[in-house]
């Protein structure tokens, strides 16, 4: 009911249950919902219905981990932006688990390594003897949650990766 836009957001692997993430006009809801293909059967995977609204363009982050059975879901429901892990497969169906959590805000997401099971995000706030809008860089274990901040000078960092990987070029400044 009063779509603002619906999205496909992908298919279970044997086919039978599809995802359609929905943002209600007025951008009050935003949730992800699973179909049933041969049944029509739909089923609120998570959703968001805030106070205000669903920051939907710069902090509406969905992506599979495992289609049709884990969902990254970036949200504000802790009261700062975080990222968790929403389970979709029948036994833990909407289970909702945090990847990050603290009084610090996530920015944005980087890089998801499914085989390794970490994202590489961006972040304000981490250090408290630091301006809360310079930007650092971390990696966390979708499994345990540990987070290893890669940049921690007083600054907004900005990272260059080489092509394998294993190195970055840190690149950071302040206004001052």
């Amino acid at each position: 009911e009063n779509p603002w836009r619906l999205d496909m957001a992908g298919f279970e692997p044997d086919g039978n249950r599809f995802f359609v993430r929905y943002n209600q006009r007025g951008h009050r809801v935003l949730r992800m919902s699973a179909i049933d293909g041969r049944t029509g059967e739909v089923r609120t995977l998570v959703e968001e219905t805030p106070e205000t609204f669903v920051d939907y363009n710069s902090k509406g982050f969905a992506r599979w981990l495992d289609p049709g059975k884990e969902l990254l879901w970036m949200s504000e429901r802790s009261g700062f932006n975080h990222l968790y892990l929403v389970r979709a497969d029948e036994k833990r169906f909407g289970d909702i688990t945090p990847i990050t959590s603290g009084d610090w805000p996530v920015f944005q997401v980087d890089e998801v390594d499914a085989e390794t099971r970490t994202i590489r995000f961006r972040a304000g706030g981490v250090y408290e003897d630091q301006d809360p809008y310079h930007v650092h860089h971390g990696r966390v274990s979708i499994d345990t949650g540990e987070i290893t901040w890669l940049t921690e000078g007083d600054g907004t960092h900005d990272l260059t990766f080489s092509p394998d990987g294993d190195l970055y070029l840190d690149r950071y400044s302040r206004v001052d």
